[in-house]
């Protein structure tokens, strides 16, 4: 039996048609990646490395955290990095405007090169500016592109649902 997909795609700027867009904080690409963990395991010839318990990588504002990472470095010193916890987290800064980005789910696939970030398995994101929430969205698989800043909810028909909730914007009108 075909297995039907219900795909929901979200722009962040939604509704705001008159807003500049911002992405993650541009110094981000440069930061060094930080990685702290209970134990790592590393492979220099394959430029892989496990690590297990308690792992919080940093690079900039950009922090994911879970139970193991595994870390594959590329030769032109991008990373590909897998991450599974109960749950894994994500969270990093906006550029240019004072909201972050925050999502969890039991894996987590982090590109650096196209700064895109898929989660799998209870997956949910939202999107606060200070600390109000401005969107939420959450189904079993997610896809967020950092750099055209839209999410992607991927679910199977019938064992669950792709959810949203868009809060009110303030007007940029006076009356």
């Amino acid at each position: 039996m075909k297995t039907l997909a219900l795909t929901l795609l979200f722009t962040l700027s939604l509704g705001l048609g008159f807003s500049a867009p911002s992405h993650a904080e541009r110094a981000d690409r440069d930061a060094p990646t930080k990685v702290d963990s209970d134990r790592l395991d590393h492979d220099d010839q394959r430029l892989v490395t496990v690590f297990t318990g308690r792992v919080t990588l940093t690079k900039g504002t950009l922090k994911i955290t879970g139970d193991r990472m595994e870390l594959q470095q590329l030769p032109n010193g991008e990373s590909l990095a897998v991450v599974t916890g109960k749950p894994a987290k994500f969270h990093q800064k906006r550029e240019g405007v004072n909201e972050w980005m925050f999502g969890e789910s039991t894996r987590i696939d982090y590109d650096s090169r196209t700064e895109i970030a898929i989660f799998t398995g209870q997956a949910d994101m939202r999107r606060l500016a200070g600390e109000k929430l401005m969107d939420h969205v959450s189904g079993d698989h997610l896809t967020y592109n950092n750099v055209d800043e839209t999410y992607k909810v991927t679910v199977v028909p019938g064992q669950s649902r792709a959810r949203m909730t868009l809060m009110p914007r303030e007007s940029t009108t006076k009356k």
